[in-house]
């Protein structure tokens, strides 16, 4: 193999390192649970104040059985080059 082609192999070698680094994300996972109850109140706002006292007393449980869905969100994690420190 010629000298050339072999530089040529290391430069695209040394390339490939340097595109293929790995990078920090941290990644939110947010689930959702969903439950619907019915109540008697004079007005939306009555009606949404009732349940909304009602879960704060721990009168509404939503577990597993509840779960609709999840989300990801990844952000890349940000340094501070000058110090090597999360930011």
């Amino acid at each position: 193999m010629s000298d050339t082609k072999n530089s040529l192999l290391g430069n695209l070698e040394k390339n490939k390192a340097k595109v293929n680094h790995n990078h920090e994300y941290e990644v939110t996972i947010t689930e959702t649970l969903k439950m619907t109850v019915t109540v008697e109140a004079k007005s939306r706002d009555e009606a949404e104040q009732i349940v909304s006292d009602n879960w704060h007393n721990s009168e509404y449980i939503l577990d597993a059985d509840n779960f609709v869905g999840v989300e990801f969100e990844a952000k890349p994690v940000k340094r501070d080059i000058t110090h090597g420190k999360d930011i």
